[in-house]
């Protein structure tokens, strides 16, 4: 069991990073695109007003669901109730999207004049939009539990394309409309996005050798007649029901505030927005598949309110946390080390002087910060909320909610002196606080085990010399050579990083083994294939008898 689900982990990792990296790069484009066509202030409605309504109806709809269910064993027992309490995210949704709809399209402060009209029609739309992704969620926690890792990632990238496609189409013909078009673009993304995932399960369900514990689609459907749900994971999910809004509200603190008390301009906004976007990119397409799959691993390997002595797989999970921990924050010393040096020049080649100018650089330099910071909350939540009991999630829901007040409060004085980069500081010690509250949960379940996993925070010191070596040489670099020779500077940063992470590699024997083991296992795989393709060339009739 517990080799399976790590497996199943590691490659969900492995093919949500590639997809990560492939959406990144197609956003990447297409802002780089978008700057050069629009103007600052449909930037800032779109990436930052829009999405921000976007992604605040599914979160709160979706996520204490999503947690609560992807516990469930793959068996038959419980299933139709695990589905029927995923279909309750629909009403749920309903409701936020009503009341965060009327907040957005009444209430927030209005745009320019020529975009009023387009904004109103574009809330409603994506508002619409939310309430139609929940009927996906059934299909989609499906497939998590039974290690349908392929199909979330096709219809991720149908979802990511889709919108991308439709906004640089409306960029390059209907730029008047440009906000109009990008609210259709979203919406034709959710229903393919639907409609995708039942049509993925209809595909595999007709192999005759299909594994999984469903009859037909109309086992992903709720049951009208007899709709009941599991009271535990009803109550978990009510319990992450609170924590989520609260999680919701420090992780994009700072949009909330500069949408409400309009902090920022709405051009501002736009611009503070892909600059802390190029920030994250390293969080959105490495550290947030690893999370994900890390949860997974974690919720189907440990059980609740149960001590260490008594978990079946324990060992298993306190090595991979260790592990985790470990790889986590290396990665996240590496971003900080070298991209402190390399701002500048980033946002010179991206947008030109429009984000090189100005509080850009700065705010990008404390971007590395945050994603250190990051890397490692990342891990160490993951772990707290899959462990935690319904009383200890009350708690930490308070712990939160009392942060939230105290964050915003940062926010809102931090930036009022400093600017753009106010925000991303007092993002930085809200994060510092949620690692506290997670490492104390950490500490309490691993009580009495040694060695700790959280060793995997205190890497050895040689390795922690040649990081700091290297943004070291990559910092002067950027003093003396960046100046006259832009192309210099950036090839010490590439032969740099790419020492430090063979330095990485090389000293974390774990890292090395995992890559030796995956090289070993596609070569036997293609000899495999080309044995296999041999047979069938030689004898027919024994290859289709081996088949069947």
């Amino acid at each position: 069991m517990g080799g399976s689900v790590g497996q199943t982990s590691v490659r969900a990792a492995g093919l949500n990073m590639v997809t990560q990296v492939a959406f990144r790069l197609v956003t990447f484009a297409m802002n780089a695109f978008v700057l050069r066509h629009i103007s600052r202030d449909v930037l800032g409605l779109i990436n930052v007003r829009l999405n921000l309504l976007d992604d605040t109806i599914l979160f709160l709809s979706r996520e204490s669901f999503r947690l609560a269910c992807l516990g469930h064993s793959t068996g038959r027992q419980g299933w139709q109730q695990m589905v029927n309490l995923m279909w309750v995210s629909v009403p749920v949704a309903a409701a936020v999207a009503a009341a965060l709809g009327w907040v957005w399209a009444s209430l927030l402060p209005a745009p320019a004049p020529h975009l009023a009209a387009q904004y109103g029609t574009a809330v409603w739309v994506v508002a619409a939009a939310g309430v139609l992704q929940m009927a996906a969620e059934a299909p989609w926690v499906a497939a998590q539990l039974l290690g349908l890792v392929r199909v979330r990632v096709a219809l991720d990238t149908v979802w990511v394309g889709t919108r991308a496609a439709v906004l640089v189409a409306a960029v390059a013909y209907t730029p008047d409309r440009v906000v109009e078009a990008w609210a259709a673009g979203h919406a034709l993304a959710s229903l393919l996005y639907v409609l995708g995932h039942y049509v993925a399960f209809h595909l595999v369900l007709k192999h005759p050798t299909s594994p999984l514990p469903l009859d037909s689609v109309a086992d992903l459907l709720p049951s009208l007649g007899d709709f009941r749900v599991d009271s535990a994971q009803r109550r978990v999910a009510a319990s992450f029901l609170g924590q989520g809004a609260v999680k919701q509200l420090l992780t994009e603190g700072e949009r909330y505030v500069m949408t409400v008390f309009s902090l920022l301009s709405l051009p501002e906004q736009g611009v503070y927005d892909v600059v802390t976007n190029l920030g994250s990119l390293a969080a959105r397409f490495v550290f947030r598949p690893v999370e994900e799959s890390a949860y997974f691993f974690f919720s189907q390997l440990w059980r609740r309110a149960v001590p260490l002595a008594e978990q079946e797989q324990g060992e298993e999970v306190a090595e991979g946390l260790h592990r985790l921990l470990r790889l986590m924050l290396l990665l996240g010393l590496l971003v900080f080390a070298l991209g402190i040096s390399y701002c500048h020049l980033l946002l010179t080649l991206y947008g030109g002087g429009t984000l090189a100018e100005g509080a850009g650089p700065d705010l990008l330099r404390a971007q590395c910060l945050l994603v250190l910071l990051l890397a490692v909350n990342g891990v160490t939540e993951c772990f707290a909320r899959s462990a935690m009991t319904e009383g200890e999630i009350q708690r930490h829901t308070r712990a939160m909610s009392a942060m939230s007040v105290a964050y915003l409060a940062l926010a809102y004085l931090l930036t009022t002196h400093l600017g753009p980069v106010g925000f991303t500081f007092a993002n930085c010690l809200n994060m510092c606080v949620r690692v506290l509250l997670s490492l104390r949960v950490i500490w309490a379940a691993f009580a009495g085990r040694a060695p700790s996993p959280l060793l995997g925070l205190l890497p050895p010191t040689n390795l922690l010399l040649l990081i700091a070596s290297g943004g070291l040489c990559c910092h002067l670099s950027e003093l003396y050579l960046y100046p006259t020779s832009p192309a210099t500077h950036l090839a010490i940063g590439v032969i740099v990083g790419v020492i430090l992470v063979l330095g990485v590699i090389v000293k974390e024997d774990f890292i090395l083994s995992f890559i030796v083991a995956k090289i070993k296992g596609k070569k036997e795989k293609d000899e495999a294939d080309e044995e296999g393709d041999e047979v069938a060339t030689s004898n027919p009739d024994k290859q289709k008898t081996k088949a069947d």
